[in-house]
């Protein structure tokens, strides 16, 4: 299994943190998904899925994400089945400044020889940046989302 990582800090409260990261007609804002559908159950909890439809290199592939282990809102697992296989492990952290979220991803490419060389080649540092820019725009999503909440008097300040 090939495995990428990362980690960050967000200006809002761990709850806000987590029901954003779980939420999954958000994802298409942070990650590289074109189209959610099939989606059971309820966002974050234990049993519940969604189908993503993304493209790598131009060609077009189906994922299915299912919540497979949570603790809310400081960790989630989800299992990755399709043509990529793996966990998604999330861990959340209150912090003085907020929340740390620290993002691990263990996959395989189902596939013959030809596809474990481009993973090799290119695909894993994709997947790297991808996550990284996940983490960035969720951070960005979160800290926009937790400041109009509390200029609306929501949220008290951190």
């Amino acid at each position: 299994m090939r495995r990428v990582e990362t980690s960050i800090t967000i200006c809002a409260p761990i709850e806000k943190v987590f029901d954003a990261m779980v939420d999954p007609e958000g994802i298409p804002k942070r990650h590289p998904i074109h189209a959610v559908s099939n989606v059971k159950g309820n966002p974050g909890e234990r049993g519940s899925s969604a189908d993503y439809t993304y493209r790598v290199l131009g060609l077009k592939f189906r994922q299915t994400m299912t919540v497979l282990e949570v603790d809310k809102p400081r960790r989630i697992v989800w299992e990755m089945s399709g043509r990529f296989v793996g966990k998604w492990v999330q861990t959340l952290e209150s912090q003085e400044e907020g929340t740390r979220v620290d993002t691990r991803v263990e996959y395989a490419v189902r596939g013959g020889a030809m596809c474990r060389m481009a993973d090799q080649l290119l695909l894993q540092h994709m997947n790297q940046r991808n996550l990284k820019i996940g983490s960035a725009r969720l951070k960005a999503v979160c800290e926009q989302k937790w400041m109009i909440d509390w200029l609306r008097g929501q949220d008290p300040p951190l």
